[in-house]
């Protein structure tokens, strides 16, 4: 009953007892001067009342969808004032067809109070609507406020996920085992490989304050990042970009593809035997980034922050499409692009 009263307060609280004065300057005096008569003039603006209430629903309804951004408000009132005041008009229209031929007994309808009887109905219709709108308003602010504050506690957690990436002595081992071998056997490729360690770290570090990255410098950074896999893995591991340029404009949130790419390293086996393909392309308007799986036989311990992380920011950028598909043979991840 509450949440029905919440919803509907205008129809229950402001309604009835503007019908009441409605009724009372159609009809004057005679409109109170019996239950009988008080029920035959009252009934017709009641069903006035319900063909306006689910029509005028349905216009907010179409321009909530339309116009959903906070500074859209004027746009909204403006516009739910002139449709609602069409549907008004259309209906009195209706009813007052209708009263002339099916008024009770010698009840009738009087056309000349029409015109005040729209000056006033307008009038009432301007303070409600503006007084909803200024509702909606306050509560699409609050809203904002807390899913602001959420979108930065999951940069924070993505920035301290990222300076963890930085800072992995793994990761560090790794890097300078490799580099350590090639500066013996290949220098030139040790020249390029701190080239490509640069880039990564350069990229991780500017992604600290970024909410968004462009598709051009997700690739870019993903192609360094590979570099340092494939100079580790040799063969037991590829990359394939497929991704048109038309979307290198496109956004997503930074460090999507790294955390995906990781994802797909730190739980499957790589080798020779059992090399390990991601691929990445762009199908109607998202990122598929895909890898088969060979799980390691030693489990992985995982906590899985990183992808709800990146599933929690696509839902707080109110972006939908974010989805996982396994079929136990190809892991896939479709990234919706804003």
């Amino acid at each position: 009953m509450k949440q029905l009263l919440q919803k509907h307060w205008v129809e229950f609280v402001i309604v009835p007892p503007v019908l009441v004065a409605f009724g009372y300057l159609i009809f004057g005096d005679k409109y109170f001067l019996t239950w009988h008569n008080f029920g035959a003039m009252t009934l017709p603006w009641l069903l006035f009342s319900a063909c306006v209430g689910v029509l005028c629903n349905l216009w907010r309804i179409r321009l909530h969808k339309y116009f959903v951004k906070m500074e859209d408000w004027w746009k909204r009132l403006v516009s739910s004032v002139l449709g609602y005041m069409s549907i008004h008009v259309v209906c009195f229209s209706i009813i007052f067809g209708l009263g002339k031929n099916l008024w009770i007994e010698d009840v009738s309808v009087i056309f000349e109070k029409l015109n005040t009887l729209i000056i006033v109905d307008f009038s009432v219709l301007i303070f409600i609507t503006t007084l909803y709108e200024g509702v909606t308003y306050f509560d699409k602010w609050k809203d904002a406020i807390s899913e602001t504050e959420q979108l930065e506690k999951l940069n924070l957690e993505n920035q301290f996920r990222s300076l963890q990436s930085q800072l992995n002595p793994h990761f560090l081992f790794n890097s300078f085992n490799v580099l350590s071998s090639l500066i013996a056997e290949n220098p030139h490729r040790a020249e390029d490989f701190v080239d490509e360690l640069s880039n990564v770290y350069r990229y991780l570090l500017r992604s600290n304050d970024q909410e968004l990255a462009t598709v051009r410098d997700e690739i870019r950074f993903i192609h360094s990042f590979f570099h340092l896999l494939k100079t580790r893995y040799d063969m037991g591991i590829s990359l394939t970009v497929g991704v048109p340029e038309k979307y290198f404009d496109r956004r997503l949130p930074a460090l999507s593809l790294q955390v995906l790419v990781e994802n797909a390293v730190k739980h499957n086996e790589i080798s020779l035997e059992k090399p390990l393909a991601i691929e990445i392309e762009a199908i109607n308007g998202a990122l598929l980034v895909r890898n088969n799986i060979q799980m390691k036989k030693t489990k992985v311990a995982s906590n899985q922050v990183g992808l709800s992380n990146l599933q929690q920011r696509y839902e707080l950028l109110g972006v939908k499409g974010f989805k996982i598909n396994d079929d136990q043979q190809v892991y896939e991840v479709v990234l919706p692009l804003i």
